[in-house]
Formats: C-alpha cells, sequence, structure tokens
C-alpha cells in the first residue's frame, strides 16, 4: 500500500507542477525567457533568473534582519516585557484563526485538473490530503518561521548580542508548532468530509473561540505553546520541550493521515467549486485581488436567503442606502473596518509611546495608505469600474465616495477612538487624539478613492500615499508639534477631495 500511495503522489506532485509551470511561463516571458528558444541558452538565461531572484531576497531579508537588530536595540525594558506577555495570546490568536478556517470549510481543495484526475483514476484518498498538507504546511512555514524569526532577532537584543542564534531556535520553534497546528486543524476539519453529518452544526467553526476564555481562566493549559516560543527565543527551552513538540507533530500528522484515508473525495469536490475558479485564474488572481474578492461575495451572496425589504429614498439618501444594503449583505466588511481601526491605533500608541526607531513609524504609515482595510471601498470600486452606471449618477465623485463609504468609516472611526478613549488620556489629548483619528481615517480612505480613479492604481496609491505622509512627518518633526501635522492632513483631504471633483 505505501508503495501505490508513493507512485500515486509523485503522479499527482507531476500534475501540480505542470500547472504551475504553466502559469508561471507568463511571468517568465515578462523577463524575457523564451520557452521555444535554444534549450541550453533559455535554460543558462532561466538558471540566471533564479539567481537573480534569489540574491534579491537574501539582500532584502538580511537588510530587514538589519533593522530589526537596531530597532531591538532601542526597545526598553518595560515594552519588552509587555511584548514577551503578548506572544502567547498572539500564538493562541493564530491558532484559534486556523481551526475557525479549517472548520468552516473543508482544508482539502481541489482544481478543476485534479477533479477530473481523481475521477478518471482509483487514487488512495490520502493522497491528495498528503500533497494539499505539505503544499500549505511549507508556505507557512516560510512565512511565519520568518517572521518569528526576525521577532526573535529584535526580543534578544537588550540582553544578549547573538541574534543569529535567538533566530535559529525561534525559527525552529515556529517550524514545530505550524506543523503540530496546521496537521490538527487539518484533521479536524477533514472529520466534515467523513461524516456528513457534522455540516448539520452551523456554527461549529465557532467552538474554537471558547479557547480565549479558556485560556483567561486557565491560563498554564492552554497558553503554554506561545510561552515556549518566549523560552526559545531565549535559549530557556530545554531539550526535552523540542522533542515534545516533535513527538505532538508526528501524532498530529499521523491522525491526519487516518482521517485522509476516510475522506469522501465527491464532497470534497462540491466544496471546492469555488477554489477551483479561482485556481483556474492563475496569476490573474494574485494581480487582480479585486476580482477573487468580487467572486467570493458573489458566492456567498448567492447561498443567501433574501430577508429584507428595499427602502425607499431619494437623491444622495438612496447611494447610501444602496451602499448601506451592500454592506448589511456582508457584514464582515464591517467588522474589517472596525478591528482595523482598533488594531492600527493600538500600534500607533505602542510606537509613539515607547518611542521606538522611526522605521516602525514609517512602516505603520505606508500599510495603513497602501493596505486599507477590507471593504472601506468596496461599493466605491464598484461604482468606479462600472463606467455605464457611473455616467446615469448625477453625482461628482467626493459625493459618490461620502456615500459609498460613510457606514465602514463610521466602524474604522469607531474601532480607533475605542482603544483611544480606553487608554484614559486627559480631556484635552483625547479630544486632540480622536480628532486626529478621524481626520487619518479620511485621509486613508480619499488616498484609496483617488487612487481608483486612475488606471494605475497602485502606482497612484503609493505615491499619494508617501506625499500625504512625507508632507505630516515633515510638518511634525519642523513644528514638534502634532497640531501642525493634524494641519497637513486636513490640507491634504481637500486637495484629495477636489480631485474627486474635478473627476466626476
Amino acid at each position: 500500500m505505501i508503495n501505490n500511495v508513493g507512485r500515486e503522489l509523485r503522479l499527482l506532485f507531476w500534475l501540480r507542477w505542470r500547472q504551475f509551470r504553466d502559469s508561471a511561463v507568463y511571468w517568465l516571458r515578462v523577463a524575457g525567457y523564451q520557452p521555444g528558444g535554444g534549450i541550453v541558452s533559455q535554460a543558462i538565461y532561466l538558471f540566471y533568473l533564479l539567481l537573480i531572484g534569489l540574491f534579491w531576497a537574501g539582500t532584502v531579508f538580511s537588510w530587514i534582519f538589519g533593522q530589526a537588530t537596531y530597532i531591538g536595540n532601542t526597545i526598553q525594558k518595560d515594552f519588552l516585557v509587555d511584548v514577551l506577555m503578548a506572544i502567547p495570546w498572539g500564538v493562541l490568536i493564530i491558532q484559534v484563526f486556523v481551526l475557525m478556517i479549517m472548520l468552516r470549510s473543508t482544508p482539502l481543495k481541489l482544481s478543476f485538473p485534479d477533479t477530473a484526475y481523481l475521477a478518471s483514476s482509483p487514487i488512495d484518498a490520502v493522497v491528495p490530503v498528503i500533497l494539499g498538507f505539505g503544499r500549505q504546511v511549507i508556505l507557512r512555514v516560510l512565512l511565519l518561521g520568518s517572521m518569528t524569526a526576525l521577532i526573535a532577532s529584535a526580543l534578544i537584543r537588550p540582553y544578549d548580542t547573538n541574534a543569529l542564534a535567538a533566530a535559529f531556535r525561534a525559527g525552529l520553534m515556529a517550524l514545530l508548532l505550524v506543523v503540530l497546528t496546521w496537521a490538527a486543524a487539518w484533521a479536524l476539519g477533514l472529520l466534515r468530509l467523513v461524516h456528513p453529518r457534522l455540516e448539520r452544526w452551523r456554527f461549529l467553526w465557532a467552538i474554537p473561540l471558547i479557547l480565549f476564555g479558556l485560556a483567561y481562566l486557565l491560563p498554564d493549559a492552554i497558553l503554554w505553546p506561545g510561552r515556549a516560543v518566549v523560552l526559545a527565543i531565549y535559549g530557556d527551552a530545554p531539550l526535552w520541550l523540542y522533542l515534545m513538540f516533535t513527538g505532538l507533530a508526528i501524532g498530529a500528522v499521523v491522525a491526519l493521515v487516518r482521517v485522509g484515508n476516510r475522506v469522501n473525495m465527491m464532497q470534497a469536490a462540491d466544496e471546492s467549486v469555488f477554489f477551483a475558479r479561482i485556481q483556474a485564474l492563475g496569476f490573474m488572481a494574485w494581480i487582480r485581488p479585486q476580482l477573487v474578492a468580487r467572486v467570493y461575495l458573489r458566492e456567498t451572496q448567492a447561498a443567501r436567503k433574501p430577508f429584507l425589504r428595499l427602502p425607499k429614498a431619494t437623491g444622495w439618501w438612496m447611494l447610501v442606502t444602496r451602499a448601506g444594503l451592500s454592506y448589511v449583505r456582508h457584514p464582515i466588511m464591517l467588522g474589517f473596518n472596525l478591528v482595523w481601526g482598533a488594531a492600527m491605533t493600538g500600534a500607533a500608541i505602542l510606537i509613539i509611546g515607547n518611542n521606538l526607531p522611526v522605521q516602525l513609524t514609517i512602516g505603520w504609515l505606508l500599510i495603513a495608505g497602501i493596505t486599507p482595510p477590507a471593504g472601506l471601498l468596496h461599493v466605491f470600486r464598484t461604482d468606479v469600474e462600472e463606467r455605464f452606471l457611473r455616467q446615469l449618477l448625477p453625482v461628482n465623485g467626493l459625493e459618490l465616495f461620502a456615500a459609498d463609504v460613510v457606514l465602514p468609516m463610521i466602524c474604522l472611526i469607531a474601532g480607533g477612538s475605542a482603544v483611544w478613549i480606553l487608554r484614559g488620556y486627559n480631556s484635552d489629548i483625547t479630544v486632540n487624539g480622536l480628532l486626529f483619528i478621524a481626520v487619518i481615517a479620511i485621509l486613508i480612505g480619499m488616498i484609496g478613492a483617488v487612487s481608483l480613479t486612475n488606471p494605475r492604481v497602485l502606482q497612484t496609491r503609493i505615491l499619494t500615499t508617501i506625499a500625504c505622509f512625507a508632507a505630516m512627518l515633515i510638518a511634525w518633526n519642523s513644528f514638534n508639534s502634532p497640531t501642525a501635522a493634524l494641519m497637513v492632513a486636513s490640507f491634504a483631504t481637500i486637495i484629495l477631495g477636489g480631485i474627486l471633483v474635478a473627476d466626476g
């Protein structure tokens, strides 16, 4: 049986490799690679491109590693203690999120070629499970392992100069923890394909939220994986802890294989239709993420039954009501804006309150301007892309922006304001902070709106973000006053508003 599984695994891996190769040819052609040219010359050129890519990745990672160690040298011990206490909770949040995702929809995703291959060959069910799990775990290990190594290199600096050893220890612990978490989550998620009755439990995916309450009541029993990461960073993790994680990871993988042997592939193919459609887009899904979001929203909307009547409204309020109905259909977007506003405000308080290096401030500003919260401009993007409908709307771009984003903007400002108020500052600082949060939120929305009205969306967003926030930083440092930065931000919103009016 092992020989059969190995042979089938190689065949399915070959099929996936051909899919990836066909998709990658487009990007290689952009770089000058010609698959139909000379075999030797094109092979040498492909090797040259790979070397350039590896050199670029290594250079960027080494620069980021150096910045992390520099930031670690400036960390105050009080702030370090708070971060170390937050790491176990951060690990728990990731674990709960992974469990919820796996329980909400099957982790085994099949593309259209995979489904056709499985339908035409008597392949063991565990083969696509192993291949899908391995692909997902490798990507997560690279991402989370790198992030953990960078965090470890920064947190070790106040006590030790050997940041490389700390990064290696933390990366190894992250590798074991990722394999354990994803294997256990996959095994639990695949139970839906083994026992169809579990689909009747609509809120099965919410059960992992109980772990937060248990972590508050029994922290030693729930938060120990995150504490193991902290021990690994400072070299205090004993050998038996690594061996225990290794044993648990192997046990979770074995349990996954046993569950994978009993998976119903017909049900897996049925639940993978949305994934297969996205997979069929190839690299277009990476180039245009809004297209993927639109397909997802239509899928979720088609699965719901209508339960509200259309309200009566005219004029500008008709646009506001229309946008509100769109967000009522997808309330998760409002939740994203609420959480994003709270998280970004909390991060800003940590950066400014602990006098962290300016690199983190610049990073915060770039994240805020270039990657606004999901759903903030969902309706506005739809209206801008519908050119025919846009001609029939008797409003300019600024009025359309105000009508489309009023509801998510309220959630965005509410999330940031709640975090600011809970800090308990005096009345003057509280009022100024709330005003600053409102202006920055509107500025972020306008930066995204102006970029959507330009054919070069990403380039416009980057340049506008740099121009607006660079002017704010210069005003803040020149006059040593946040009021000056607030005035510059207000002036920037007026300019962007004028651009939107002219566009309409």
